[in-house]
Parts: C-alpha cells; structure tokens; sequence
C-alpha cells in the first residue's frame, strides 16, 4: 500500500470484524450489515484476507484482536462493549447515506462452528460472550502517527 495513506481515509467507510467461527457472532454481523444498507462491511477475523489485512496495520505486533467484535471506522477501532455506540452511530448513517437496499449475499457470512458446542448458538455460550463483552472495552484511535 501507498505509505501516504492513512488509516482515517482507508476506514471511511466502517469495517465490523466479527468472530467467524461462532453462528451468533455472524448474525449480528449480519444483522449490522443489512440494516445499515451496506454502509458498515463486515469481515470475519480468520477466514478473511480484508480482516487480516486491516489486522495487521491497525494493532501492535503480537495483539490478539480476536477476543471481541471491533467497528474500525475513520476514527479508530472500538472493540467490544466501546464499538457499541460507534456500530450505532454507523447504523444510523448508513440509513442517511445509502439510498439502496442493500443486496443481501448470503455467501458473505461463513460459519465454521459446530452449532451443538458452548461456543456458538447455546444459550450458555450467548450469554457467555455477551457478558465478556460487557466487561470488555478497548480503543485504538487513530491520529497522525497511524500512517500505512
């Protein structure tokens, strides 16, 4: 990439990474996606090149960023509970922006998880993330030093 470019220009339009491997985790983003009209993509943190990528220059070598959802837009990326507001805030965006309806490519979610185990659909395992991600908040703002 162009080493002039910066992170605020790159993520002008929103970018939510979700868990690929837990089936509640791609409903919501898939959810996110269509009724923001397509305005916030939506990428999978381990089968997804774009995820991998905007991974790789946006957190410090050796960050696991897997733990929790992140919305990357032109401020920064907002993990966990701190991407509530900003996945909202996109949301509504999107709705002023976008004067399509978004076409829904059902082959843009890809689960690989096992829909028995505590990581995925049970009710266990829901409640298990969405308490993880209540007491989970972190912010990695982009300013001038973030250049690519």
């Amino acid at each position: 990439m162009n080493s002039q470019v910066n992170l605020s220009s790159m993520f002008s339009r929103p970018l939510l990474i979700y868990d690929d491997t837990c089936l509640s985790c791609g409903k919501f983003a898939e959810i996110v996606n269509i009724i923001s009209r397509g305005w916030i993509r939506i990428a999978g943190h381990h089968y997804s090149k774009e995820a991998s990528e905007a991974k790789q220059v946006i957190f410090p070598k050796g960050y696991d960023a897997t733990k929790m959802f992140w919305l990357i837009n032109s401020k920064g990326a907002f993990g966990a509970r701190a991407g509530l507001m900003p996945v909202v805030k996109e949301v509504l965006l999107g709705l002023l922006v976008r004067n399509e309806s978004p076409r829904l490519n059902t082959g843009a979610v890809k689960y690989a998880c096992d829909v028995q185990s505590s990581s995925c659909m049970s009710t266990q395992g829901l409640i298990s993330r969405i308490m993880n991600m209540a007491k989970t908040s972190v912010v990695f703002p982009f300013d001038q030093s973030h250049r690519i």
